[in-house]
């Protein structure tokens, strides 16, 4: 059998083992932390002015109803210019706000948040309130409701006299 021919004094394009890399590993990773730290920093600073406008509330809140893991945000949907300019709150509560038995509860909490929103945001400059009650029970689905009311007649009446439940999904 013959032995292949090799030709050692042709110029070969292929990439040889003894060519330094261009990024080290050590830059590699490094650069992956500088990453990581720039997007984390973006991600800060857009929650940031995104909830900041609504932390004063959101605090009253907490102070007030303690466990409730408040969450509040505002204004229109990005995507439907037109659409009115909306409070949102998301709260947890102990009594199951989905039970007629606790409508009265439900007014008196919907109640106090209209104070505290009085009191601590621009609350004259949204259309409608939303509230979101939530009771989370363990191994099954949450128990919700939302109230939503506009705004106007919210200001001038300390207790709501009218509310629009919205019925929760059967399930």
């Amino acid at each position: 059998m013959s032995e292949p021919v090799v030709d050692h004094n042709r110029e070969s394009n292929d990439i040889s083992l003894d060519t330094p890399r261009e990024f080290s590993g050590a830059k590699v990773i490094i650069g992956l932390f500088v990453f990581a730290f720039v997007m984390s920093f973006v991600l800060w600073v857009y929650w940031s002015l995104h909830t900041g406008p609504f932390l004063p509330l959101q605090r009253a809140i907490f102070r007030e109803f303690p466990k409730s893991y408040p969450h509040v945000e505002g204004g229109q949907r990005r995507m439907h210019k037109n659409t009115p300019k909306t409070l949102r709150v998301t709260m947890r509560v102990a009594f199951d706000p989905e039970s007629v038995a606790e409508k009265p509860q439900v007014e008196a909490v919907f109640a106090q948040l209209v104070e505290l929103a009085k009191k601590n945001i621009a609350f004259e400059t949204f259309e409608l309130f939303e509230v979101h009650f939530v009771l989370m029970r363990p191994e099954h689905s949450a128990k919700k409701l939302t109230v939503t009311r506009d705004v106007a007649p919210l200001l001038n009446v300390n207790a709501p006299e009218k509310s629009d439940w919205n019925e929760p999904p059967n399930s």
